[in-house]
C-alpha cells in the first residue's frame, strides 16, 4: 500500500507543480510579458510555447539553467 501511496503522491506533486507553472504563465499574460524569456528577455519561440505553454525561459536559457 505504501508504494501505491508514493506513486499517487508523486503524481499529485507533479500536478500541483504544473498548475503553479500555468498560474505563473497566466500572470505573465496579464502583465503583458507572456512569451518573453524571464532570463534574457528575448521572445520565446512560438513552437516552444505550443509544446510548453507555461515556459518562462527560451530554449537557450532553459538549457543553461537546466
Amino acid at each position: 500500500m505504501s508504494q501505491l501511496w508514493s506513486q499517487v503522491s508523486g503524481v499529485l506533486d507533479g500536478a500541483v507543480r504544473e498548475l503553479d507553472e500555468l498560474d505563473a504563465a497566466l500572470a505573465r499574460w496579464a502583465r503583458g510579458d507572456y512569451g518573453i524569456c524571464s532570463r534574457c528577455e528575448r521572445a520565446i519561440d512560438p513552437a516552444r510555447l505550443e509544446a510548453r505553454p507555461a515556459a518562462a525561459l527560451c530554449i537557450d536559457c532553459a538549457r543553461l539553467v537546466g
